[in-house]
């Protein structure tokens, strides 16, 4: 695996707080962490937390729940954390945040989402209201340059399909935006949403590559059933575009999205500014994602005859190979 330098590519309320009261009788802030689709990143939210000045178990406490997509999972570790009387809830998708919305209106909530304005979470991005704030991850806008990325390593390719969730008001989202991008430049989308991962078998896949296609997009929200879509969609001879560098890593062709690491380091600034005593209401969502990651993975193009071009290569911020 080789770094490459980086090249941008884009340019009051009425609920009654508990915890300013909870924060007189401990010094331990209890922090509680769900993540629906990868727990690896909990790591970029304690060094966030770090750069701060929050240690665990000397002024912080956090709680981890990984829910593998599972909406019941998601209930219980919420309910069991909002039963704690956790200081702040951080939840990461949006099928998570929309649970933990219906399940307290006191506990602030510290969401990282795709799209909180569309999907109903807040009523504006700059004056969220209610018990939620935090990031937005601008996911669905950035389909057409996937597609544009993809013609770049094959020039020729005419049909590819979306896979997303139909559990995530996302997900439909994400495959309009893709259908509209791919439309612009002559591609067509075949579009399959889905209850769950583990409905995917290798059958669907022999039947898109029977139907024309020549790649796979996956939404996000499947990064922890990463390497069971990767592996399922190479036995039909598919490659994988996503967003984010764990696909890469299970052997996706490609990823490109916003920094997922550098977004849930952000999420920190946002349980800092609450500890301290400010309103989720008073904090404007973070709609503006400064960075993106360009991955290519080299030994999946070539497993499958395809060349990167060597300019792509060189804007790629990784490259495995």
């Amino acid at each position: 695996m080789k770094r490459r330098a980086f090249i941008t590519l884009m340019g009051g309320s009425a609920v009654a707080w508990p915890l300013a009261a909870r924060a007189q009788q401990t010094k331990i802030a209890r922090l509680g962490f769900v993540s629906w689709q990868d727990p690896t990143r909990i790591e970029d939210l304690r060094q966030g937390l770090r750069e701060l000045g929050y240690v665990e178990g000397k002024n912080i406490e956090i709680e981890v729940h990984f829910v593998d997509g599972d909406r019941e999972r998601t209930q219980n570790a919420i309910r069991t954390l909002v039963q704690k009387g956790v200081d702040i809830l951080v939840v990461r998708a949006t099928p998570a945040a929309h649970i933990a919305k219906t399940m307290t209106q006191t506990i602030p909530i510290v969401m990282q989402v795709s799209d909180p304005l569309a999907t109903g979470l807040v009523k504006s991005l700059s004056h969220p209201g209610g018990n939620l704030t935090g990031v937005a991850n601008s996911g669905p806008d950035l389909a057409g340059k996937r597609l544009e990325l993809l013609r770049e390593i094959k020039p020729g390719l005419r049909t590819v399909a979306f896979l997303g969730s139909s559990k995530d008001n996302n997900g439909a989202t994400f495959a309009r935006e893709t259908k509209v991008a791919a439309e612009q430049i002559g591609m067509n989308v075949l579009v399959r949403l889905l209850d769950s991962a583990d409905a995917l078998h290798e059958s669907d896949f022999q039947a898109m590559q029977r139907d024309g296609v020549e790649a796979v997009i996956v939404q996000p929200i499947f990064t922890g059933h990463r390497v069971r879509i990767v592996g399922l969609a190479r036995n039909s001879r598919l490659p994988v575009v996503s967003d984010y560098l764990p696909f890469a890593e299970a052997g996706a062709l490609l990823t490109f999205g916003v920094d997922d690491g550098e977004r849930v380091r952000r999420i920190a600034y946002f349980v800092d500014r609450i500890l301290r005593g400010t309103r989720p209401a008073e904090l404007p969502v973070d709609e503006q994602p400064t960075t993106f990651q360009l991955v290519l993975n080299v030994l999946t193009a070539k497993a499958f005859g395809w060349t990167i071009p060597p300019m792509l290569l060189s804007r790629a911020d990784k490259v495995f190979e």
